[in-house]
């Protein structure tokens, strides 16, 4: 009798299965020379192609990359990423993840993030695009010690308005957690669900198809920073946002929108404000953006 592999046998039961389990590690160090992708591994269609430094050795820029182009019901995409000791890292993706139709099993996002002691880490993907009937978890979860710092985003976009289509079915799980040296001190559960009328209210979503949160962590964090940030708040018929301090030193920048555009911009403007003062290097935007 002949035994296949471990990993061909994986590889059939992928093969014949409907779904994508998609699983990526990464592993960053700081060196003499600067950042460094230390490990990347990957099991399933995500991975990254090479580390990038637009900015110089000391800060690894890398861009994950989904092949399907998209996540449908049933779906899992696992990434889990370490920054080492003194590491400054920014994460990014190459365009918006598109969230298919789910017509039983939802489809899951689930990033963990753990960073050493100094490090600085921007997570900067690009929007969450929510088709009609989308079934959807998005889990977040952040580890990291009272010196390192962090500067993350999410943005949804509920439905694509551009092709006249309306999320009028569907829902969203959003878990976010944050732990300070293994402790929680940042939990946020929330459910959107396109067919209850209360999501619709103005204490909920309204009639916004676009929201995005900004979550900024680190020892520069402070009341006078969320009262500069105030000043830059818009509040118009277009989008509308709010900065708040948490007791926990965490700054939330909130926004809504009609348009993602204008929202991923002033998301940009806020990052651009915040870095040198929260990462202490400069904001230089990145060129994904301007594609």
């Amino acid at each position: 009798m002949f035994l296949a592999p471990d990993n061909a046998v994986k590889q059939l039961f992928r093969s014949l299965s409907p779904n994508w389990m998609a699983k990526l590690s990464l592993s960053y160090e700081r060196t003499p020379i600067g950042t460094v992708l230390k490990k990347s591994l990957h099991e399933g269609p995500l991975r990254v192609q090479k580390a990038l430094y637009p900015e110089g050795d000391d800060i690894c820029h890398t861009v994950i990359i989904h092949p399907p182009a998209g996540i449908a019901g049933g779906d899992t995409l696992d990434i889990q990423v370490a920054v080492g000791k003194g590491s400054h890292v920014v994460l990014s993706t190459p365009s918006a993840t598109k969230w298919y139709k789910s017509f039983k099993n939802p489809a899951t996002q689930n990033v963990q993030f753990e960073l050493g002691e100094n490090a600085k880490l921007d997570w900067l993907p690009q929007e969450n695009l929510f088709f009609k009937g989308a079934n959807s978890n998005l889990i977040t979860k952040l580890n990291l010690p009272a010196s390192a710092s962090f500067i993350g985003w999410d943005a949804l976009m509920l439905g694509r308005h551009a092709s006249g289509e309306e999320w009028s079915s569907g829902h969203i799980h959003l878990l976010n957690e944050i732990r300070r040296d293994g402790q929680l001190i940042w939990i946020e559960n929330g459910h959107i669900d396109a067919e209850d009328p209360y999501s619709k209210s103005l204490p909920q979503l309204g009639s916004w198809p676009v929201c995005a949160t900004l979550l900024a962590l680190g020892p520069q964090c402070s009341n006078h920073l969320a009262e500069n940030l105030s000043e830059m708040m818009p509040w118009t018929n277009s989008i509308r946002a709010g900065v708040t301090l948490m007791p926990q030193g965490i700054v939330i920048v909130r926004a809504v929108s009609i348009d993602i555009e204008m929202a991923r911009n002033f998301m940009i403007d806020v990052w651009s404000k915040l870095r040198p003062i929260i990462h202490g290097v400069p904001a230089q935007p990145l060129r994904l953006w301007a594609s």
